[in-house]
């Protein structure tokens, strides 16, 4: 019994030490992500806190290609133009219209007439 002990102990250890050896030995893949702006830019011009209505823009190289007004009240968007032309270099349409819905709850229930002035001030 000692001597299959001995064995079966022996055999543990050489299957950690191979497993360990070959864990240390792989090639593992890191890599990096590099955040580079593609210039369009969603901005919060006009925040209506008594009607609760949030006027958003999405500009590229200082042409506005959508604005989307969120009235909280009613629940309702309406949105004028598109970001179809501007391709890869911004998010899908729907993405921008939840992001902008998300945001304007935000600014409502915080009471933040000024966004810009908010975020400044996080900084």
């Amino acid at each position: 019994m000692d001597m299959l002990y001995s064995f079966s102990l022996v055999l543990i250890i050489i299957v950690v030490l191979i497993v360990g050896f070959y864990t240390l030995k792989r090639k593992t893949k890191v890599g990096h992500t590099i955040f580079k702006s593609t210039g369009v830019r969603h901005e919060f011009p006009y925040v209506d806190l008594e009607n609760q209505r949030v006027t958003c823009i999405v500009t590229y190289k200082g042409k506005t290609y959508m604005t989307v007004v969120v009235d909280m009240k009613t629940d309702a968007v309406k949105i004028h133009g598109n970001v179809d032309s501007l391709g890869g270099k911004a998010m899908e349409q729907d993405s921008y219209i939840e992001m902008f819905k998300q945001q304007s709850r935000y600014f409502i229930e915080n009471k933040i007439s000024n966004p810009e002035e908010y975020y400044q001030n996080l900084k």
